[in-house]
Protein backbone atom coordinates (compact mmCIF):
# COMPACT_ATOMS: atom_id res chain seq x y z
CA UNK A 1 0.00 0.00 0.00
CA UNK A 2 2.60 2.16 1.15
CA UNK A 3 5.77 0.88 -1.28
CA UNK A 4 7.93 3.63 -2.53
CA UNK A 5 6.69 6.16 0.38
CA UNK A 6 8.19 7.54 2.95
CA UNK A 7 6.96 8.06 6.20
CA UNK A 8 7.99 10.59 9.48
CA UNK A 9 6.05 9.81 12.56
CA UNK A 10 5.56 12.06 15.85
CA UNK A 11 6.13 10.60 18.84
CA UNK A 12 2.48 11.09 19.71
CA UNK A 13 1.76 8.22 16.93
CA UNK A 14 1.49 4.77 18.44
CA UNK A 15 4.13 2.19 17.76
CA UNK A 16 0.91 -0.15 15.39
CA UNK A 17 1.32 2.88 12.98
CA UNK A 18 4.77 2.90 12.41
CA UNK A 19 4.97 -1.15 11.84
CA UNK A 20 1.69 -0.91 9.85
CA UNK A 21 3.41 1.40 7.77
CA UNK A 22 6.45 -0.62 7.22
CA UNK A 23 4.60 -3.76 6.50
CA UNK A 24 2.66 -2.49 3.60
CA UNK A 25 6.27 -1.59 1.83
CA UNK A 26 6.91 2.39 3.47
CA UNK A 27 9.57 3.10 5.19
CA UNK A 28 10.79 5.60 7.81
CA UNK A 29 12.91 8.81 6.90
CA UNK A 30 13.45 12.60 8.78
CA UNK A 31 10.93 14.93 8.36
CA UNK A 32 12.41 16.82 5.97
CA UNK A 33 12.63 14.22 3.48
CA UNK A 34 9.52 12.22 4.19
CA UNK A 35 6.28 12.25 1.86
CA UNK A 36 4.15 12.01 4.87
CA UNK A 37 4.58 13.20 8.36
CA UNK A 38 1.88 11.83 11.11
CA UNK A 39 1.35 12.86 13.87
CA UNK A 40 -1.62 12.83 17.41
CA UNK A 41 -0.90 15.76 18.77
CA UNK A 42 -0.65 18.98 17.60
CA UNK A 43 0.68 20.09 20.97
CA UNK A 44 3.30 17.55 20.98
CA UNK A 45 7.12 19.20 20.96
CA UNK A 46 8.11 16.75 17.84
CA UNK A 47 4.80 18.54 16.04
CA UNK A 48 5.24 21.49 17.17
CA UNK A 49 8.93 22.42 15.69
CA UNK A 50 7.42 21.69 12.38
CA UNK A 51 4.57 23.79 12.65
CA UNK A 52 7.68 26.31 13.60
CA UNK A 53 9.64 25.32 10.78
CA UNK A 54 9.75 27.66 7.82
CA UNK A 55 8.85 24.43 5.42
CA UNK A 56 5.84 24.57 7.37
CA UNK A 57 5.18 28.38 7.40
CA UNK A 58 6.07 28.77 3.97
CA UNK A 59 3.54 25.38 2.95
CA UNK A 60 5.85 23.17 1.97
CA UNK A 61 4.85 20.27 4.03
CA UNK A 62 1.71 19.11 5.81
CA UNK A 63 1.02 17.23 8.78
CA UNK A 64 -1.78 14.65 8.70
CA UNK A 65 -3.49 12.92 11.63
CA UNK A 66 -2.39 9.16 11.94
CA UNK A 67 -6.30 7.82 12.14
CA UNK A 68 -5.58 8.11 8.15
CA UNK A 69 -3.11 4.84 8.80
CA UNK A 70 -6.11 3.48 10.38
CA UNK A 71 -8.89 3.96 8.01
CA UNK A 72 -6.21 2.57 5.13
CA UNK A 73 -5.84 -0.58 6.98
CA UNK A 74 -10.04 -0.75 8.08
CA UNK A 75 -10.50 -0.15 4.32
CA UNK A 76 -7.28 -2.59 2.77
CA UNK A 77 -7.01 0.84 0.04
CA UNK A 78 -5.68 4.10 0.12
CA UNK A 79 -6.89 4.95 -2.78
CA UNK A 80 -10.52 4.94 -1.42
CA UNK A 81 -9.83 7.73 1.51
CA UNK A 82 -9.67 11.76 0.96
CA UNK A 83 -6.26 12.03 2.60
CA UNK A 84 -7.12 15.96 3.10
CA UNK A 85 -9.98 15.39 6.13
CA UNK A 86 -6.80 14.57 7.92
CA UNK A 87 -4.76 17.27 7.83
CA UNK A 88 -3.44 17.88 11.61
CA UNK A 89 -3.66 21.92 11.89
CA UNK A 90 -1.71 23.27 14.62
CA UNK A 91 -4.40 23.71 17.89
CA UNK A 92 -5.12 27.48 17.11
CA UNK A 93 -5.71 26.58 14.25
CA UNK A 94 -8.23 23.07 15.63
CA UNK A 95 -10.21 25.98 17.60
CA UNK A 96 -10.84 27.60 14.38
CA UNK A 97 -11.93 24.80 12.42
CA UNK A 98 -14.22 23.46 15.41
CA UNK A 99 -16.31 26.81 15.36
CA UNK A 100 -17.15 26.04 11.58
CA UNK A 101 -17.90 22.54 11.27
CA UNK A 102 -17.76 20.99 15.04
CA UNK A 103 -15.60 18.52 15.02
CA UNK A 104 -12.46 17.11 13.23
CA UNK A 105 -12.90 13.74 11.70
CA UNK A 106 -10.55 11.78 14.32
CA UNK A 107 -12.83 13.52 17.21
CA UNK A 108 -15.77 12.06 15.55
CA UNK A 109 -13.61 8.82 15.08
CA UNK A 110 -13.05 8.50 18.70
CA UNK A 111 -16.77 9.24 20.10
CA UNK A 112 -17.69 6.94 18.06
CA UNK A 113 -15.41 4.49 19.49
CA UNK A 114 -16.37 5.59 22.74
CA UNK A 115 -20.01 5.09 22.29
CA UNK A 116 -19.25 1.41 21.00
CA UNK A 117 -17.58 0.83 24.28
CA UNK A 118 -20.35 2.19 26.48
CA UNK A 119 -22.88 0.03 25.03
CA UNK A 120 -20.78 -3.07 25.00
CA UNK A 121 -20.60 -2.61 28.97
Amino acid sequence: MFRYKTAWFSSSVPQTCHMFWTSEGGSIAHWRTADYLFSEDATCPDTLRIFESKDYLWNKLTVFHSLFLSACEKRQSVKSLSIGQYVLPPASVQDEVRKVFGQLIWERNEQSADEVRTAAR
